[in-house]
């Protein structure tokens, strides 16, 4: 194009700000892309949707195996039974609760992980991510020693004379909770203590300057800056524990039962398979929707 067209082809394009040049294809960079991605979204495809799908079909079909037509039938007992609403409400009322609980108890773990410059904090460092160094069968092993009727609590009340005969520590609904925040808790630490490293001390010696004092400086300032490492654990934490199974039947013996349990119970044990498939779906959606709804708050929080 000789420099009178090209002065030319720019003036018209200037007349005209909103039309956007046109856009090349370029082949290159999707092939990079395809080839850093390929082998993570092949795998989370045969991992992860085709069961997903498979198992949302199972839980529409009459019966298992040769099924003869489709129903809501095993959705409407999962939703209207008092047994499973039980279990359903045990299961996120757990999650919940676990949630909140190293939400409160790891904050301040991350914030001296992030801030502290003690010769401890290594080993404070050491301490939080070696739970994630044993298996989870172990370490709820380890709780029903610490939990049993002659576990480390019931033997140290009796020779104080506190008690005369054991506590009931464990099948309870705060046993599975007590080991389910020893086990989870790394993931919120770390997912906070990521965030507040982050945030420029500068914005603490601003409000300080300002005259603001240290609680006003931590809720007005750092904690809204750190709701992200938070919103990240929660998420993290919360989903782990709705799916949990080994800790609520090692701890719970039974008596605690959560939808994991009942999954499993349905289909392996009583061989219902479109009865379990309904409950796997009924926890997937109703985990979709607690997530979805803590990330409206999030954003309506972030906005203010």
């Amino acid at each position: 194009m000789s420099g009178t067209g090209a002065l030319a082809a720019n003036a018209a394009r200037a007349e005209r700000p909103d039309e956007a040049p046109p856009r090349r294809v370029d082949f290159g960079r999707i092939v990079s892309l395809a080839a850093l991605l390929g082998p993570a979204v092949l795998l989370l495809g045969v991992g992860l949707v085709w069961p997903f799908l498979m198992m949302a079909r199972m839980s529409v079909l009459d019966r298992f195996p040769d099924p003869t037509g489709l129903t809501l039938e095993f959705f409407q007992t999962v939703l209207t039974d008092p047994y499973f609403l039980r279990i359903i409400g045990r299961t996120f009322s757990l999650a919940v609760v676990v949630t909140a609980i190293t939400a409160v108890i790891g904050y301040p773990v991350a914030w001296f992980l992030a801030r502290s410059r003690s010769r401890w904090k290594h080993l404070v460092f050491l301490g939080v991510i070696s739970p994630l160094m044993v298996s989870i069968i172990v370490r709820s092993i380890g709780w029903t020693i610490i939990l049993g009727n002659e576990g480390f609590i019931n033997a140290l009340l009796t020779a104080l004379g506190i008690i005369d005969t054991p506590l009931r520590l464990m099948q309870s609904f705060w046993s599975v909770v007590a080991g389910m925040v020893h086990i989870l808790i790394p993931f919120m630490v770390l997912s906070v203590a990521s965030v507040l490293g982050k945030i420029d001390p500068a914005y603490a010696e601003a409000a300080k300057v300002m005259g603001a004092n240290p609680v006003r400086t931590f809720l007005k300032v750092t904690l809204p800056l750190s709701v992200q490492g938070i919103a990240s654990g929660s998420v993290i934490v919360f989903c782990l524990t709705v799916g949990a199974y080994v800790t609520p039947v090692m701890l719970g013996r039974g008596k605690v039962t959560v939808m994991a349990m009942t999954i499993h119970e349905q289909m392996v044990v009583l061989v219902d398979w479109p009865t379990g498939a309904a409950v796997a779906m009924v926890l997937t959606f109703g985990t979709l929707v607690v997530l979805t709804l803590y990330g409206l708050f999030l954003r309506r929080h972030a906005r203010r």
